[in-house]
C-alpha cells in the first residue's frame, strides 16, 4: 500500500478537509442557500503548520449515500488564513448536529471555498487510476487535513473544472513558491535551467529531431528543434526543481505563445533530481492558462 510522504510546501498539491454529515449538517446548509464555506475545524499537528494562504482546498462530505446528499467533492477553494484555536462561542452555528463538539475547544483554519452545483460523488472519483490511491481512500479515519499529490490535484482539478480565483493578493506568488522557475536564487535558477536544458534537448533529439540551442539569441523560445521533414519546433526550456509546473514567462515569451503555432514550452519538473518529468504545453494552452503578476510603468521621456 502506498504511504503518504512526509509533506511539505514543495510536495503539497492541496488540501482535504472532510464532513461528517453526522456532526455537521453541511447539505443542510446547503440546501438552505449558503455557498460559501469561510472556515473548518483540523487537528493541531505538523500538516496544520505547512497549510499557508493560498493553498488549494477540496471540502468533502463523507458517510452513506443518502436522500440528501451524495458523498464526494462539494466545494473547492483555498485556505486563506493560518490555522487558530476556536474559542468557545454562544453563536455557533445552528447546522451543528453534535452539540458537544459544537463548544469544544479546537483548532480551525480559514478558507475561501464555493460549494459546487452538483457534488461529485465519490464512486466517480475511486474509479479513477490518479485518484483511487489518495489518502482519503487509504486512511478513512485521517484527520483533517488530508493530503493531496500535486498529481491528484491535477486529476481532481481536470475532472471538477477551472478552480475558482484565489479571493487574496498575488496568490501565484504563494502557490508557485520557491521552487518553480524563476523564482529563489538566481545562481540555483541557473544550475536548475541549464539540467532542463540538457534533458529537453535530449528528448527532441530522441524523438529524431535535429536540435539547435538560439537561448542566447532571445527570439522568444530556447531550443530550435528540426524534424527530418524540415518542420520545426520553437522550444522555450523552464526548469523547476519543485513536483508543480507552476512558472513564470517574459512578455516576449507570452507574446511569442500567442503568435507562433510552432512554439512549445517544455517545463521539467524536478529538474534536479531523481525522476525529472517534462510536461510540453502549446502556446494556446500556455496563454489560456496564464495571468498576470506584475504590471511595470515607466514614465514617458518628454520632447
Amino acid at each position: 500500500m502506498a504511504t503518504t510522504p512526509r509533506i511539505t510546501v514543495a510536495n503539497l498539491g492541496g488540501w482535504v478537509l472532510r464532513c461528517n454529515p453526522d456532526v455537521y449538517d453541511l447539505p443542510g446548509q446547503v440546501q438552505d442557500g449558503e455557498d460559501k464555506v469561510w472556515d473548518w475545524l483540523v487537528a493541531k499537528n505538523y500538516r496544520t503548520d505547512v497549510m499557508t494562504p493560498g493553498q488549494r482546498v477540496v471540502l468533502w462530505v463523507g458517510g452513506p449515500a443518502t436522500v440528501t446528499h451524495i458523498p464526494g467533492v462539494w466545494g473547492i477553494g483555498y485556505v486563506t488564513g493560518p490555522a487558530y484555536l476556536r474559542v468557545d462561542a454562544d453563536d455557533v452555528s445552528d447546522y451543528w448536529l453534535d452539540e458537544e463538539r459544537a463548544h469544544r475547544l479546537e483548532w480551525a483554519v480559514e478558507l475561501d471555498v464555493d460549494i459546487l452545483a452538483t457534488p461529485i460523488a465519490a464512486d466517480e472519483l475511486k474509479a479513477m487510476p490518479e485518484l483511487a490511491g489518495m489518502e482519503l481512500f487509504r486512511a478513512p479515519q485521517m484527520s483533517n487535513p488530508i493530503y493531496l499529490s500535486p498529481e491528484e490535484m491535477s486529476a481532481l482539478e481536470g475532472r471538477v473544472g477551472p478552480w475558482p480565483e484565489y479571493p487574496g493578493d498575488a496568490p501565484s506568488a504563494i502557490i508557485v513558491g520557491a521552487t518553480g522557475a524563476a523564482f529563489g536564487d538566481p545562481l540555483a535558477n541557473q544550475v536548475v535551467e541549464q539540467a532542463a536544458m540538457e534533458q529537453v534537448m535530449a528528448h527532441y533529439r530522441g524523438l529524431g529531431f535535429a536540435v539547435t540551442d538560439v537561448s542566447a539569441h532571445k527570439c522568444g523560445w530556447d531550443v530550435t528543434c528540426t524534424a527530418p521533414d524540415h518542420g520545426e519546433l520553437h522550444v522555450e526550456v523552464k526548469g523547476i526543481s519543485g513536483p508543480q509546473a507552476a512558472f513564470l514567462l517574459t512578455a516576449n515569451e507570452y507574446t511569442t505563445a500567442a503568435a507562433d503555432s510552432c512554439w512549445r514550452l517544455a517545463a521539467v519538473t524536478d529538474a534536479l533530481g531523481s525522476r525529472p518529468t517534462i510536461t510540453v504545453l502549446t502556446g494556446d494552452q500556455i496563454v489560456s492558462g496564464s495571468r498576470p503578476m506584475v504590471y511595470e510603468y515607466r514614465p514617458r521621456v518628454s520632447d
